[in-house]
């Protein structure tokens, strides 16, 4: 009788068989397309996992988790955050005063979103301070007329470090002549790029104080910002502080979460991973195919062979391992060569060159000019599992196909 590792070598010797024609085209397009479909899903997942993270980084961490805001202007906003602290679910609670203005350089004007922030507070629930490129988030100290800009803006004004801007809003008094504008100097001591030009050139930021002498609102304020521990529970973890604080507070409030604002782009990236996941499996199951037609065919060229491996003694058992183990070898080559081409390549997009190259062909159009990657260990094991799953078990119809070749009919035709 054989022994398991005989169908094993016969398997090795039909795996470095050199073939020509048809047979031989085939078996490339087996191993070609195993290593291909690999690669692409590899590739194409760690780019968008790398803009999931670009996202929840640049994006949903500048932008408060939620927010609570009064229908009118907030008096006793303590009480409010010191009842919002005691939540377990809240790391982080900020006061903030919210309004448009136009901000005037010697060159331009441009409206924008001023937002008047304690700086030591709004860094608990932003991480825009990691994102300045000058000046410092620090220099936004009470009763100083500083701004922070954001870089877009500032280059349309023409501004940078130190240079003085106007800001310009509607007097809340009439007088008897109608409503005339108020302009109030700052200078600009900082300047910050979070890469997405809605944030960068619509948003400026100054001191609290400040911005409620601008508005007159004495010790009042607009809401509150607050950040989670868990972004993905703002939806329902925002609503349960609100009813928490409506105790402590006469105020007419209400709360909004970041899915309001970025929930759709976040959902249409995950939904797009899923689906380009999904449609580039195909090559996987195009090379599953290959391999069911080049087994076949080498079963049909090899039957000579195998009835006198029959005749001689194999089992039945033993034919069919000589064609499981070819195809085995074909996915786990063709798996091997498709990871490290993979891991290559999106090493190779993350790299300084690739990333200044990204950026000067898409310098302006996107709010992420460069291919993010972040290779997951979790999604590069759920490829290389599923393909060798899946090109492994086509292989058991053709091995039972071999299994059951009469020796008795195929010798006598020879």
């Amino acid at each position: 009788m054989f022994k398991e590792d005989v169908s094993l070598f016969i398997a090795l010797k039909y795996l470095k068989t050199k073939r020509k024609g048809f047979l031989s085209f085939v078996s490339s397009m087996a191993f070609s397309c195993i290593a291909l479909g690999v690669a692409v899903l590899i590739i194409v997942t760690s780019v968008m996992n790398g803009f999931e993270r670009e996202l929840k980084d640049r994006i949903l961490n500048i932008i408060p988790h939620a927010e609570i805001i009064g229908l009118n202007p907030i008096l006793n906003w303590e009480k409010i955050q010191t009842k919002a602290e005691e939540n377990t679910s809240v790391i982080g609670v900020a006061p903030f005063i919210e309004t448009q203005v136009l901000i005037g350089s010697p060159r331009e004007v441009f409206g924008s979103n001023l937002i008047g922030i304690e700086p030591d507070l709004e860094s608990r629930v932003s991480v825009v301070s990691d994102f300045m490129i000058e000046g410092t988030f620090e220099s936004l100290k009470k009763n100083t007329n500083n701004i922070i800009l954001g870089e877009v803006l500032a280059r349309k004004l023409g501004l940078d470090l130190g240079d003085k801007v106007s800001l310009m809003l509607p007097d809340t008094k009439p007088s008897f002549a109608g409503y005339f504008p108020r302009i109030s100097n700052f200078q600009v001591s900082g300047i910050f790029r979070v890469g997405s030009s809605d944030l960068d050139e619509s948003i400026a930021y100054i001191n609290i104080s400040k911005a409620a002498k601008l508005l007159s609102l004495g010790e009042k304020v607009h809401g509150l910002r607050l950040k989670f521990s868990n972004l993905f529970e703002a939806n329902y973890l925002s609503w349960e502080v609100l009813m928490e604080v409506e105790s402590v507070s006469n105020d007419m409030l209400t709360v909004q979460d970041w899915t309001y604002s970025y929930g759709p782009l976040f959902e249409a990236i995950m939904q797009e991973r899923v689906l380009i996941g999904l449609l580039l499996s195909l090559i996987i199951l195009v090379a599953a195919f290959n391999i069911i037609s080049m087994l076949v065919m080498m079963i049909n060229e090899k039957k000579s062979q195998l009835a006198i491996f029959k005749t001689i003694g194999m089992s039945k058992q033993e034919i069919r391992n000589i064609f499981l183990y070819l195809g085995m070898m074909i996915s786990l080559i063709g798996t091997i060569i498709g990871t490290f081409f993979g891991l290559l390549i999106t090493l190779f997009l993350s790299t300084p060159f690739m990333e200044s190259l990204m950026s000067f062909l898409m310098r302006g159009s996107y709010f992420i000019n460069y291919f993010p990657t972040d290779i997951r260990l979790s999604w590069i094991s759920l490829i290389i599992i599923g393909t060798l799953t899946i090109t492994v078990s086509v292989c058991l119809y053709p091995a039972f196909l071999a299994s059951k070749i009469i020796p008795a009919e195929v010798l006598r035709n020879e």
